[in-house]
């Protein structure tokens, strides 16, 4: 038995045809109950290449810590909060800026990150699928200024820069013998900009506040065409592009303390304020079995304002489309140690807010004299966030007057929910069993609740990680270089395929940061 490809976007539908069964729009939507397994097998590889590709590089990342900016941030494993004395310090702490002493400081750094993210055990026990990304881009440019206690600067920060081309091909699978071959085609692009002014002040000889004042511009570009060929020769083909702007500012504000020479002290806030943001979402889907007519082909269009789709011939208004991302907030603890002139130790605590937003989600659908109310979960779970804490330690070690070398540890925790085997085990039950929907009907009216499935969520990967730095740095009176490794590792379990059970993940990264400066 042939099944459709996902329609709309899977995370919400991964099963289109069961779903419009409850309808009961038409007999040629409904399926029969023994014919449930085979159809779930038919579509496993359509649904797997496509939400392998769909969750490996989300514009809005599974962890809050992206990445490290600045001279000697990255080789401190980002333990900089309570020392924060370079343009980096924009970023982390504006106050640290007030205890600089070089009249000009210019920073340029550069960031090559090689990234593989593996899931284990996919659909056969050892069978691995592994998705790679490799990528050099500039990540901070900084400027600094003195003017006696007032301290004035100017950041760019790439927080991060994703882009993903791919390629994606399997023939005759064991899974499915109705299938032929299934092909995807992708092209991903993610990339979040801050750019703003910082300002600290010196009270005195102790004591410095400062802030920072980004604008942020965070874009996702998406595009996909998917092809599947049957063992009768008929296809289905799927294509669609998603693109999204958003706009905000984010205010940093931070306060240092030295208390005595040896010690140091910092805090800092920020806030992400979305202030603006579009979104189109354009979707095709062609079926070579279907009757010419006005259901031969089915459209998905929407943007931030609404969203609608023909789908079989059914038209439905669906809900508005997200522009916005989470608006979550970091508070940042950190305390340096300076024992002697050539040895320094920092520590710091980040702790990022956790988001989630509410909103009708429901859908109208008409088909003829037909129409039918679906009640959705009210949850915006493409923005649903987790809090988490993370930890940072570094050290700098002067080998001579102007050989330095750092080395730190830092902690990475997910900011989504664990996923568990149990409860993917659950949800495939309830959905083979009930369809996770109760319908009511009365005439030509029905009304649906939906049940939100775990394996529809798409923040659907947990993965613990943990990461070290060491880094090495020559350093003159007008002038330094800086170069740093990062390697981060983790271990945790992912859903990327919701008719599927968890399966193993693991994380592995490696960063090299190159960094300029220089002082007037």
């Amino acid at each position: 038995m042939k099944k459709n490809v996902p329609l709309n976007d899977p995370i919400q539908k991964p099963l289109r045809n069961f779903m419009f069964k409850h309808h009961d729009f038409s007999s040629q939507t409904s399926l029969k109950q023994n014919d449930r397994f085979h159809s779930i097998c038919t579509l496993f590889l359509v649904s797997f290449f496509y939400f392998i590709s769909s969750s490996v590089f989300p514009s809005e990342p599974f962890h809050n810590l992206q990445g490290f900016y600045g001279e000697r941030a990255a080789g401190l494993a980002g333990a900089f909060t309570a020392i924060a004395d370079d343009p980096s310090g924009a970023y982390y702490n504006p106050a640290g800026l007030g205890f600089t002493h070089n009249d000009g400081i210019s920073i340029s750094a550069s960031n090559f990150k090689d990234v593989k993210r593996s899931y284990i055990n996919i659909d056969t026990p050892g069978q691995r699928y592994n998705q790679t990304h490799q990528g050099f881009d500039p990540n901070f440019i900084g400027l600094l200024k003195n003017f006696d206690r007032w301290k004035f600067a100017f950041s760019i920060v790439n927080t991060y820069n994703y882009s993903y081309n791919r390629v994606d091909q399997v023939n005759y699978p064991l899974v499915s013998p109705s299938i032929n071959s299934t092909r995807n085609y992708t092209k991903e692009r993610y990339n979040q900009l801050l750019v703003g002014p910082s300002l600290a002040y010196l009270l005195n000889d102790k004591l410095s506040l400062g802030a920072t004042l980004y604008y942020m511009s965070d874009t996702k570009e998406v595009s996909r065409t998917q092809f599947q060929q049957f063992s009768d020769l008929s296809y289905v083909m799927r294509s669609y592009v998603d693109n999204r702007r958003t706009t905000g500012i984010m205010p940093v504000l931070g306060i240092q303390y030295q208390p005595n020479p040896k010690v140091s002290l910092g805090m800092s806030y920020r806030r992400i304020f979305v202030t603006g943001g579009d979104r189109l979402y354009n979707e095709v889907y062609a079926d070579s079995t279907r009757r010419p007519g006005s259901s031969a082909i089915d459209f998905i269009e929407g943007t931030g304002d609404g969203a609608s789709s023909i789908e079989q011939g059914v038209l439905t208004q669906k809900p508005k489309l997200v522009t916005s991302i989470p608006q979550t907030s970091e508070m940042r603890f950190g305390v340096a140690f300076f024992p002697t002139s050539r040895f320094l130790a920092s520590f710091d605590m980040i702790y990022t807010s956790g988001y989630k937003v509410r909103r009708n989600q429901d859908e109208i659908s008409s088909f003829g004299r037909r129409v039918t109310y679906t009640i959705n979960d009210t949850e915006v779970r493409e923005l649903t966030r987790f809090s988490t804490t993370n930890f940072a330690a570094g050290m700098e070690y002067y080998i001579a007057d102007t050989f330095s070398i750092l080395g730190g540890i830092y902690t990475n925790e997910p900011n989504t929910k664990p996923v568990s085997w149990t409860e993917s085990a659950i949800d495939l039950y309830l959905q083979n069993t009930f369809g996770n929907q109760v319908t009511a009907s009365a005439g030509d009216a029905s009304v649906i609740y939906k049940v939100a499935r775990s394996g529809t969520n798409p923040r659907n990967e947990y993965s613990r990680n943990r990461g070290l730095s060491l880094g090495f740095s020559w350093v003159t009176s007008k002038s330094s270089v800086s170069v740093t490794y990062i390697r981060e590792l983790g271990y945790g379990n992912s859903r990327i395929d919701p008719n599927s059970l968890a399966q193993s993940f693991e994380y592995s990264a490696n960063s090299i940061y190159i960094m300029v400066s220089s002082r007037n």
